[in-house]
C-alpha cells in the first residue's frame, strides 16, 4: 500500500504442500512465521509461532468441507471450539462460538471473491472454496498445487497434469456452486470409489427429468440443485451406488445409460449435455464407454456408438 514494500517467503515439502509462510525484514531474515501441518493432502493445523494455533476438523472422511476449528490462544490456555456454517459448495459463510454467537461472517460473488467480511473479535478465518486458503498479503487462494485468483475465477498457472484435466488449463471448475477442485487438479481417478448416480423426480413421477452423478451426501447434493433452481419441488432419488462401491468411471457409464433410458436431455432443468463423449479415443474415454455399455445392458437398453455426443 502506498510506498510500503513487504516481502514474504513460502516453504514447501517434497509432495508440494506448503509448510510455512513468513514475512522478511529489510535484511531478508524471516519473522512472523506461520507453520502448517497436513493430514495427507488436507490442511490439519496452522501454528502462529509464539502466539496461537488452529486445528481444523472436517465434515467427513476425505472431505475438504470444514466443520469446526479448535483454537488455542497460547500454550497452556484452554481450547475454544468454533463452528463453520458453509454455503452449498462448502465455502464458509459464518463461524460461531459455543454459544451460537457469530464471530465471523462473509459473502461471496460466484467465483469466490468477497462481497463483505466481518468479525466481531479477532478470529481471522482464511478458508475459502474447499481446499483453498486465503493469502491476505496477495489476495490469492493457495490451492495446494496452484494458486487461484477469485477476481478472475481462474488459476494463475496451468494445470500440472496438463490436458488430462481438460482443455482449459486455467479453469477452476465448470460451475463453482456444484463443482470443487480441492487439490488444484481437475482429473478424478477412474477407479476411485464412493460415487452414486441419482435422478431428480417431480412429485408423483415414476421417471426422473434429470440424471447426474456425485460422491457427495445425497441431501447436500439435493440442496445444491435447490440453490441453482434445478430442483424446484422435486426430490433426489439414488439410482445406483447405494453400497458406496461405484467407481467414478462406472458412475459416468451408468449416468449416460440412465440419461438415455429416461430421455432427460431436454435442456434446463433437465440434462443439458451428455455425461460422456463416445467419440473419445483416450484411455479415460474408452473406460467410460466400456462402463456405459455394461450399464446399458444391465438396465435393458441398447448401447449406441457415435462420432460425437448423442
Amino acid at each position: 500500500r502506498g510506498d510500503t514494500v513487504r516481502r514474504y517467503g513460502y516453504v514447501y515439502d517434497a509432495p508440494g504442500r506448503r509448510v510455512e509462510k513468513h514475512e522478511r525484514d529489510a535484511e531478508g531474515k524471516p519473522y512472523n512465521r506461520t507453520t502448517f501441518l497436513w493430514d495427507g493432502m488436507r490442511l490439519a493445523q496452522e501454528c502462529r509461532l509464539g502466539r496461537s494455533s488452529s486445528l481444523y476438523i472436517y465434515s467427513d472422511q476425505g472431505s475438504h468441507e470444514p466443520l469446526a476449528r479448535v483454537d488455542r490462544a497460547a500454550p497452556g490456555e484452554a481450547d475454544e471450539v468454533l463452528y463453520y456454517h458453509t454455503d452449498v459448495n462448502g465455502a464458509p459463510e459464518e463461524m460461531t462460538d459455543g454459544r451460537g454467537n457469530i464471530v465471523w461472517e462473509a459473502g461471496y460473488q460466484v467465483w469466490g471473491n468477497l462481497t463483505h467480511e466481518k468479525e466481531t473479535r479477532p478470529v481471522q478465518q482464511n478458508l475459502r472454496f474447499q481446499g483453498q486458503y486465503l493469502d491476505r498479503e496477495t489476495g490469492l487462494h493457495y490451492n495446494l498445487y496452484r494458486f487461484y485468483d477469485p477476481d478472475i475465477g481462474k488459476f494463475i498457472s496451468g494445470d500440472p497434469i496438463g490436458l488430462r484435466g481438460g482443455l482449459n488449463l486455467y479453469q477452476y471448475a465448470p460451475n463453482p456452486l456444484s463443482w470443487i477442485d480441492p487439490l488444484g487438479l481437475a482429473v478424478t481417478p477412474l477407479n476411485k470409489e464412493g460415487f452414486y448416480v441419482y435422478g431428480l423426480y417431480k412429485p408423483g413421477a415414476t421417471e426422473p427429468y434429470y440424471v447426474g452423478h456425485t460422491e457427495q451426501n445425497p441431501l447436500k447434493r439435493e440442496g445444491q440443485h435447490a440453490g441453482t433452481g434445478r430442483l424446484g419441488d422435486a426430490e433426489l432419488r439414488v439410482l445406483k451406488g447405494e453400497d458406496g462401491k461405484l467407481t467414478y468411471s462406472q458412475a459416468k457409464g451408468y449416468e449416460q445409460a440412465y440419461r438415455e433410458k429416461y430421455k432427460t436431455k431436454t435442456g434446463f432443468p433437465g440434462n443439458v449435455i451428455e455425461p460422456i463423449d463416445k467419440s473419445r479415443t483416450d484411455s479415460r474415454g474408452k473406460s467410460h464407454y466400456r462402463n456405459y455399455r455394461a450399464a446399458a445392458k444391465e438396465i435393458g437398453i441398447k448401447p449406441t456408438k457415435s462420432r460425437g455426443c448423442i
